[in-house]
């Protein structure tokens, strides 16, 4: 993605024009009055083939917001100075808007040197050499260029093959967004949006957000470069046709994105840097935030200081006057509010609203947020919150996300965090908290030998709360397969073996169970064991249980039966229905030998089990499989 920019009647548009062959001022206005008004977009071929784009912006004072809408996502731009004027106001201010939102390279064009003698050429270029000490340009080719005659266009295209080649393309992976700087409707295709994809990548039929507004939108079409496309890369001018919205509904500002990744806030956190010429911040200044192609009305407040200096840095909170759509490490330009003058910028820190107040703890934090590796970054995002995912991790912190998961994959390696799913957890908080639950457990069995532990639900919300019931489920048995815990059936136990029970305890058990063994298909009430002296009330219901998690008794309806007596009629049921035969209850009652008081609960047990189907007044087998 290559851009423009300069002072106005520099030679911007004609430079594309020369460069392209294609027109960038589409408005009758801007043809009228010979400047650009509006952002000006045009494909265009590289020596080699290869395909680029080149955003035009314009050069009046009074169109600056424009142009920094046009800034966000240049790779390499062309620095526009017109041999006849030499450097101008808005040469400056573009080139501050440069360095602020940090564009990595660009070329200087200098411009009309049909128009100049070798002598007023030479005091041009000596005046721009020494504005451009101490920029990102310092050291940039300067290249001689007419439009009119083609001079320095082919040189300039060789410098542009020659920075493209050395420059490393963006990643696609992670979540995608594309910062809005253009939407129109065409007819038969309805609402287009167009901007610079900044991360990850886009197909056709995509369900997508705009922000702010969480719309939801499905991808109807794509463009890149002029050219019909399946997917888009990150990098990667880009056209999107959608469904789901009318074009009043979305305008430049907005980001198209993976739904969830951008968050829309009111108020972030910045790490701001004043320009020298600026005048001090103070505290509730009304200011312009321009953020990709958003211009956000809001207020600063600074954190380290009463105000920030001409050419000074701090930290300082933004807030807005109505939602933005933010990410950290996002970059920023900031400008007054009236008259509106480019003043500084910066990079966001946090997105989510945090209340920061003035104290020494909170400049610390941000501090080490600005300045820690990705390592310590991840790290410190993950244990905040003790679980994060990575797209939300590359959000909040405002790293791509190949470098996330480099990140945290090496923190894994090292026994910081541990890998869930798409989900990283801080490993030492994991492990006080399994501690803590076993610990607890094993307290309850030895106040009561008859406990038998845990249900998965319970152990979740004691120990990972913040982690969806599938990723609790793959964490209890990796932490089984581990040793760290014992499962039986659905319940979580301790690790190790069970105590033994004690032999009075024991003896009572299996005599509950030999009861209901010898019953069969009519057994007696539990009540009735009870009754005959062999224990105390309170204990009955905990000792069925116990027996049913044993797997030695079933409970049918409010009736208990031996598991043996539970057997004997699976089987007695399938010989009666088998070969797709249908029966009555009364028939199955028949089958089974039993009273119509015993032989219904087992019926609808059956039924619970999926073994069989009631269909009317009938009952069928089920196959396997079969809901």
């Amino acid at each position: 993605m290559v851009g423009t920019a300069g002072h106005v009647d520099h030679g911007k548009t004609a430079l594309i024009r020369a460069l392209t062959g294609r027109e960038t001022d589409r408005l009758p206005e801007e043809r009228q009055r010979g400047i650009s008004i509006e952002l000006g977009f045009a494909p265009f071929s590289l020596p080699s083939g290869r395909r680029a784009a080149v955003v035009d912006v314009p050069g009046h004072e009074r169109f600056v917001h424009h142009m920094l809408a046009g800034a966000q996502g240049m790779d390499i731009v062309l620095l526009v100075v017109a041999a006849d004027e030499g450097v101008m106001p808005q040469t400056r201010e573009h080139l501050d808007i440069l360095s602020l939102l940090d564009v990595p390279q660009g070329i200087v064009c200098l411009t009309k040197i049909d128009l100049v003698d070798p002598e007023w050429r030479a005091l041009v270029l000596d005046d721009l050499h020494r504005e451009l000490q101490g920029t990102f340009l310092e050291n940039a080719p300067v290249v001689p260029i007419s439009s009119v005659t083609g001079e320095g266009i082919q040189e300039l295209l060789q410098l542009l093959e020659e920075a493209l080649d050395g420059m490393r393309p963006r990643s696609a992976i992670g979540p995608m967004r594309l910062p809005i700087d253009r939407v129109f409707t065409l007819a038969g295709f309805g609402t287009v949006v167009t901007g610079t994809l900044v991360s990850g990548q886009v197909q056709v039929d995509d369900r997508l957000e705009i922000m702010p507004g969480g719309i939801s939108v499905r991808v109807r079409g794509l463009q890149s470069h002029g050219l019909p496309r399946d997917l888009c890369r990150a990098g990667e001018r880009t056209a999107v046709n959608l469904s789901g919205i009318e074009r009043s509904d979305v305008a430049r500002g907005q980001v198209l994105a993976t739904p969830g990744s951008v968050v829309q806030t009111m108020q972030v956190t910045l790490h701001l840097g004043l320009l020298d010429g600026a005048p001090p911040l103070p505290v509730r200044t009304r200011v312009r935030l321009h953020l990709g192609t958003a211009e956000v009305i809001g207020r600063i407040i600074p954190l380290d200081a009463a105000e920030i200096p001409p050419g000074g840095q701090g930290y300082a909170r933004f807030r807005a006057e109505e939602p933005m759509a933010a990410a950290a490490r996002d970059r920023f330009v900031l400008r007054s509010f009236s008259p509106p003058h480019t003043i500084g910028g910066g990079i966001v820190l946090d997105v989510y609203g945090h209340q920061r107040r003035f104290r020494r703890e909170d400049i610390e934090d941000l501090e080490r947020r600005q300045k820690a590796a990705p390592e310590e970054m991840v790290l410190g995002a993950v244990r905040r919150s003790f679980a994060q995912k990575d797209g939300q991790l590359a959000l909040e912190l405002g790293l791509p996300q190949p470098t996330v998961q480099e990140a945290a994959g090496m923190l894994a390696a090292g026994g910081s965090l541990r890998r869930l799913g798409d989900t990283w957890l801080d490993a030492e908080e994991l492990d006080r908290r399994v501690e803590r639950t076993d610990r607890a457990m094993r307290e309850l069995r030895a106040k009561d030998p008859l406990w038998r532990g845990m249900d998965r639900a319970g152990w979740r919300r004691d120990v990972v709360p913040e982690i969806e019931a599938r990723g609790a489920a793959q964490l209890v048995q990796e932490l089984a397969d581990a040793g760290r815990l014992r499962l039986a059936g659905d319940r979580v136990l301790p690790a190790g073996a069970a105590e033994p029970l004690p032999e009075a305890l024991q003896r009572d058990l299996d005599g509950l169970a030999q009861f209901l063994d010898a019953g069969g298909l009519q057994p007696g009430a539990p009540g009735e064991w009870m009754q005959a002296g062999a224990v105390g009330a309170g204990r009955l219901e905990d000792m069925l249980a116990y027996l049913q998690a044993e797997g030695r008794v079933v409970r049918a309806g409010d009736i208990w039966f031996g598991q043996g007596a539970v057997a004997q009629a699976e089987r007695l049921l399938r010989d009666a229905l088998a070969g797709g035969r249908e029966a009555t209850t009364a028939q199955l009652r028949e089958a089974l030998g039993t009273s119509r008081k015993f032989a219904v609960p087992l019926l609808e047990h059956f039924d619970q089990q999926r073994m069989t189907r009631r269909f009317g007044d009938v009952r069928r087998l089920l196959e396997r499989g079969q809901a």
